[in-house]
Formats: structure tokens, C-alpha cells, sequence
């Protein structure tokens, strides 16, 4: 995979020309361009953020759904396609081990341990991949004005896109790195987010405060004894054999409830 940055980006944006709007058709193709290039290239912080002009939640959860028929991980900055050790009931009934794709195009029907593991490769890239979707405008692409003609994170009044989108990665290294100096997450997002000290108890920063508070996840106990988790592919029959699954009071992953 190549690495691709906003630079690059805005090459394969040229035949859209510089267009105050698109029309839904012009909006579905480059929908259609964007998870080509996330899918076929590494991209980085600054072009995750600078995407924002073009996607809503819908059209990000699309992407991740794209990113995992593929096998990869759904977070658009992992460029892993793991593999993983993952045992199974043979014909005998008997449990052998296989490799095969740890990353799966499939909804479970039930609520188990590790389900963020069936779109990401661990708990942290579910996790910021959730904190950056939540970001996310939900006004279609088509009515969105100018983000093909403003520069990228060019100086605009008001609220803009790439301008607004802070990454989970941003808030925690920043906040390690403040908090011996007493600072706390609602003043370092403030902070990375350009706006005054005064401004950290705003409704934005708050609600990126809550999202980060919001991803406490607990794992029950009384999974299947003696295995663990991350070597077992869950499914119906293991979970008929006690596990009691997981709850976390973020109530949104890829369309369906954890």
C-alpha cells in the first residue's frame, strides 16, 4: 500500500474541477473514488481530517463496511490486514485451529466479547474510529458548499469541516503530555482545537469530552473457561456455551447496538 496525503488527494479531486456544489451524481462518485483510495493507500492525520469535507456518518460507515470486505481494519489510519489464530468445531467435533482473516463483513446476532473485533483490529482503532465518525457532519455531500474551492484547512469563519474534526490519537497523547501540568481532557481539546481556555466547557468540546467518556467498555466475566477471547471466532454456538458478553454506553457500532 501506498502512502497518501492531502496533496496527493487533491490530484485525483482535479476532475471535479473547482465547483461551488456537486449534483448527487457527481457527490456518489467521488463517495466512490474516496473508498477506492482509502482501500488501495496508507493516508494520515491530516487527510482523515481533510475527508471530513466529504463524507457523513452514513457514507463513513459505508467506507468501514468496504475496508472489512476486503479484511481490513475499519479504521481508515490502520493499514494492517491482520490474520489471526482463531480455533473452530471440525467435522468430528473436535476444536482445531486455523488461520484465517481476523476482520469480517458480518453483523453478529448477538452481543459478545471482543464484537468490535469483527470490524477492527483492536479496541483502541474501534475507538477512535467512533470518536471521528461522531464528528462527522450529517448535511449531504451535494449541499455542502465550497468544499471543493476553500483551500484545505485554510482559515474560515465559523465552523469548517477539517477545521472542527479532532483525532482521539490527538487528544490522548496531548492530555499525557498536559496532564502533569493540571490540565484536563475538556482543556486539551479546547486546545488542539484552536479555542480559548474559557471556551472548554462549550457544547463541541463537551460533547468530544462525553464520546471519550463514553468508551468505557466492560467485559463480563464467565466467558468460555480456559479460552481466551481473542483465540475464539465468536459465534452462536460459543456463545450457547455461557459467554455473557459485553456492555458499553456507546450505544452506536456499525449500525447495529454493542
Amino acid at each position: 500500500m501506498k502512502d497518501l496525503d492531502v496533496e496527493a488527494f487533491l490530484g485525483h479531486m482535479a476532475p471535479l474541477g473547482n465547483k461551488e456544489t456537486l449534483t448527487p451524481g457527481e457527490a456518489l462518485l467521488l463517495q466512490l473514488k474516496i473508498a477506492e483510495l482509502v482501500l488501495d493507500n496508507t493516508i494520515d492525520v491530516p487527510l482523515l481530517k481533510f475527508l471530513s469535507r466529504f463524507l457523513t456518518q452514513q457514507s463513513y460507515d459505508e467506507l468501514v463496511e468496504e475496508r472489512n470486505i476486503e479484511h481490513q481494519c475499519g479504521y481508515p489510519l490502520c493499514g494492517k490486514s491482520p490474520k489471526h489464530q482463531v480455533r473452530r468445531p471440525s467435522n468430528s467435533g473436535a476444536m482445531e485451529t486455523a488461520t484465517r482473516y481476523q476482520i469480517w463483513n458480518r453483523k453478529p446476532s448477538m452481543i459478545l466479547p471482543n464484537t468490535y473485533l469483527l470490524q477492527y483490529c483492536c479496541k483502541e482503532h474501534y475507538q477512535a474510529s467512533l470518536f471521528y465518525r461522531n464528528q462527522l457532519s450529517q448535511e449531504a455531500v451535494f449541499a455542502r458548499k465550497n468544499i471543493l474551492v476553500v483551500p484545505p484547512f485554510a482559515s474560515v469563519a465559523g465552523p469548517w469541516y477539517e477545521n472542527n474534526i479532532t483525532c482521539l490519537e490527538e487528544v490522548l497523547a496531548k492530555h499525557r503530555e498536559m496532564k502533569q501540568h493540571g490540565k484536563s481532557l475538556s482543556e486539551v481539546i479546547a486546545m488542539i482545537n484552536g479555542l480559548l481556555v474559557a471556551d472548554s466547557e462549550s457544547s463541541e468540546v463537551s460533547d468530544l469530552v462525553k464520546l471519550i467518556q463514553d468508551f468505557d467498555i466492560i467485559e463480563h466475566e464467565g466467558g468460555v473457561i480456559g479460552e481466551d477471547p481473542d483465540d475464539v471466532e465468536y459465534d452462536k454456538e460459543t456463545a450457547s456455551k455461557g459467554v455473557d458478553g459485553y456492555i458499553t454506553t456507546s450505544r452506536s457500532f456499525g449500525g447495529y447496538v454493542v
